[in-house]
């Protein structure tokens, strides 16, 4: 214990004699430790704002829509879209989902009294407002009764306020989508973004007016949402929207659905299925900093072994034994690693907190973010310590001594 207490301690002189060499050799480290911690975290933080946006939108929807395919780099219907038949026959026979609103989106450029804005506008009933839970900081709803005459009436988000109406109060002012005017009723209440996605980038209008004036009644639904009766129920709702849509476009035993349903559930697994894999392929890409890192640390203890030749032919002819030797630079490896590991999780808890605080966007620190880059660092100063450590142990006594 004695022997390797003493070796520790001229690894330790060793190193703090070149201390501005220790400091290079540790700087890839620090910023491998740092970008595996930054990355990792970053993923936990992108997979909890979008199961928080998922989560706002209550724990009980249903998305029906066409299947689709992906060939040749797009998506391929391999049926036709939701249409009116479709929402009339859920309407009209479902017990296990009382809310229903078709949807239909377009990209449309709205302008305002300030300015204008390319956006997103959703055709939707007044069910929709039930369930997605969104609420109004300002006016109303538009009514079944617009969306059954097609009235010019519409919802904004917040982005859109601020872009056509900076500092104004828009309700009962007047707004163009592709050159049909439109009135604003309400103003929803902020959300912020969630994910990549500002969730107040929007406009909400009857979707009967959107499909007359807009997008045309040939083209169907994007999608028709539901709400189950509460979320114990959300299987059923699922089962009995089958039942029904198989029946109405008739659909044999045995022959696959030409639409797809997507609920609440199952859009959360595949969101945190997608985000892992982007976190688990952006920690590798991260990791790779600190593999080269570990060269970096391995070709200066090369150097190191070169420079120290005759020390270690020193200590050899006295007696020290090549474990002893392979030892101690197997210990100045290790500890420039683990070193480094420390200060590079200072560094990547810092920037965590500064990435929020320029861009608004929580990034928790991950825990077990910490301990991969700790443990990686340990890894790398074992492994590219032990080649130069080994080369020093083997030299020759009499040919250290007489090396210049």
């Amino acid at each position: 214990m004695r022997r390797f207490l003493k070796i520790f301690k001229v690894a330790f002189h060793s190193i703090y004699k070149n201390r501005t060499r220790s400091l290079l050799t540790m700087l890839g480290i620090i910023i491998g430790v740092g970008a595996v911690i930054m990355t990792i975290s970053a993923g936990e933080g992108a997979t909890m704002a979008v199961e928080n946006q998922i989560s706002g939108l209550g724990t009980n929807l249903l998305m029906i829509q066409t299947k689709s395919e992906h060939k040749a780099g797009i998506n391929v219907r391999m049926g036709r879209p939701m249409d009116k038949k479709d929402f009339d026959v859920l309407q009209k026979n479902s017990v296990y989902m009382p809310n229903l609103s078709p949807l239909l989106a377009i990209g449309a450029q709205a302008i305002g009294p300030s300015g204008y804005k390319s956006t997103m506008v959703y055709g939707v009933s007044y069910d929709y407002f039930y369930i997605t839970s969104r609420e109004l900081q300002a006016g109303n709803f538009f009514t079944e009764e617009d969306v059954r005459t097609a009235k010019k009436y519409c919802v904004i988000g917040e982005t859109i306020r601020e872009e056509l109406f900076p500092g104004q109060d828009p309700i009962g002012r007047q707004i163009r989508i592709d050159k049909v005017p439109f009135t604003v009723m309400g103003l929803l209440t902020e959300e912020g973004t969630g994910g990549m996605q500002d969730m107040d980038d929007i406009i909400l209008a009857p979707y009967t007016t959107i499909q007359n004036r807009l997008y045309g009644h040939h083209r169907g639904y994007t999608m028709i949402m539901a709400s189950a009766l509460s979320e114990d129920h959300i299987t059923n709702a699922k089962v009995e929207a089958t039942e029904l849509l198989r029946e109405s476009h008739r659909i044999k035993d045995g022959e696959e659905d030409d639409f797809e349903i997507m609920t609440q559930i199952e859009l959360q697994e595949i969101t945190g299925n997608i985000t892992g894999i982007l976190t688990i392929l952006l920690g590798a890409i991260a990791s790779i900093s600190l593999i080269v890192g570990g060269i970096g640390i391995m070709n200066i203890m090369l150097v190191s072994v070169t420079e120290r030749t005759r020390e270690i032919g020193t200590r050899l002819a006295i007696g020290a034994r090549e474990s002893d030797i392979l030892t101690q630079f197997l210990i100045e490896a290790i500890v420039l690693s683990l070193v480094g590991g420390l200060l590079g999780i200072v560094f990547g808890v810092i920037g965590n907190q500064i990435i929020y605080k320029v861009t608004d966007f929580f990034i928790p620190t991950a825990f077990y973010s910490i301990a991969i880059g700790f443990g990686f660092a340990a890894l790398v100063g074992v492994a590219f310590g032990y080649f130069p450590a080994k080369k020093a142990a083997k030299l020759n006594p009499i040919d250290a001594l007489r090396y210049e």
